[in-house]
């Protein structure tokens, strides 16, 4: 199994992607820190995955745009396992609306949540991975970070905001042998993606620009975040990597 002996820490596992790549290391055996804002939620997936995978997961619940909930992870993860190997920041919001309308403490909580979270977690957890000499981070982005949409400016920016960290980071990280991308996803059937898929003009309009001919599931995200957790991966730094049935090339 790729992960074996592996610890990972998901944020936003509660559901949609997040939910998807936890249950996809636990397949190839990594023991899981999972983090969500929903105690429910948390727990739900947490007992499911220890049950089904038989492998050990912690669960850690909170709000990451908090630092104080970065630090719990941290503490509780090394006081649990020791260490950290691997960590994906999944955890997000999407509060869509036209530039003119949008309201100004909606634009900060997106991008306290898409934004700093990633910032906080990645501080906290890559002192741990410096230390170690060791680590992957992976950072869930968006296409919507290199092709942004009507309505969806701030999460574009937010998302543009969390590739571009990715990028600078990979390079002082690089030297402490720990390797950080994002993944771009496109439209995802995700209780997030349901503010534009709702909608079955926009939904038909989603399929036929995909050359797949499809909408994106959770899982169809999942093996490419086990593999940049894997040691497959040590050689890659840096990308955006989108996953999007085709809908851009860049």
């Amino acid at each position: 199994m790729k992960l074996e002996n592996k610890i990972a820490i998901v944020t936003g596992a509660g559901s949609g992607i997040g939910k998807a790549i936890a249950v996809g290391m636990a397949k190839e055996g990594a023991s899981l820190v999972l983090n969500d804002i929903s105690e429910q939620s948390c727990q739900e997936i947490s007992r499911s995955i220890e049950s089904t995978y038989k492998v050990k997961v912690l669960p850690v619940v909170g709000d990451v745009s908090l630092r104080s909930t970065a630090v719990k992870i941290k503490d509780e993860t090394r006081k649990q396992f020791g260490r950290i190997d691997i960590l994906v920041n999944n955890a997000g919001i999407m509060i869509s609306g036209l530039v003119l309308d949008y309201k100004e403490e909606d634009w900060d909580r997106i991008f306290l949540v898409n934004a700093k979270s990633v910032f906080l977690m990645c501080q906290e957890i890559g002192r741990m991975m410096v230390q170690q000499k060791y680590g992957k981070i992976i950072n869930i982005s968006s296409i919507g970070a290199k092709d942004g949409a009507i309505a969806q400016a701030a999460y574009a920016a937010t998302k543009a905001a969390v590739m571009n960290f990715s990028r600078a980071l990979s390079k002082e990280f690089a030297p402490y042998k720990i390797n950080v991308n994002s993944i771009c996803p496109g439209v995802v059937e995700t209780p997030l993606g349901q503010v534009n898929l709702n909608d079955p003009v926009k939904r038909q309009r989603f399929i036929e620009m995909t050359p797949k001919g499809r909408i994106s599931v959770p899982e169809d995200l999942a093996g490419l975040a086990v593999f940049l957790a894997s040691d497959d991966s040590d050689f890659i730094v840096g990308q955006a990597i989108n996953v999007d049935g085709g809908i851009l090339y860049y």
